[in-house]
């Protein structure tokens, strides 16, 4: 899975560790893509999947998990 990170996460699952550190984009190992973790930030906005590898679709993607993001936060104004 190819993905776009806004914010630092450690996935652990058992013996195995993945660091995704903030502003990480690139591929995960499988295991990582299945981990309630990942798949959760991915619901809130924190991390974003493009659906390709250039810039414009990179752009198209980071938009849409802002979105997600805005709309996640609780946070009082």
């Amino acid at each position: 899975m190819f993905i776009n990170s806004k914010k630092n996460f450690e996935i652990c699952e058992g013996e195995k560790k993945f660091l995704i550190p903030r502003n990480y984009i690139g591929e995960v190992p499988a295991w990582v893509a299945k981990h309630w973790l990942l798949l959760a930030a991915i619901k809130d906005g924190s991390i974003a999947t493009p659906k390709g590898k250039k810039d414009k679709v990179l752009e198209q993607a980071d938009k849409e998990a802002e979105t997600k993001a805005a709309a996640a936060d609780k946070r009082e104004e």
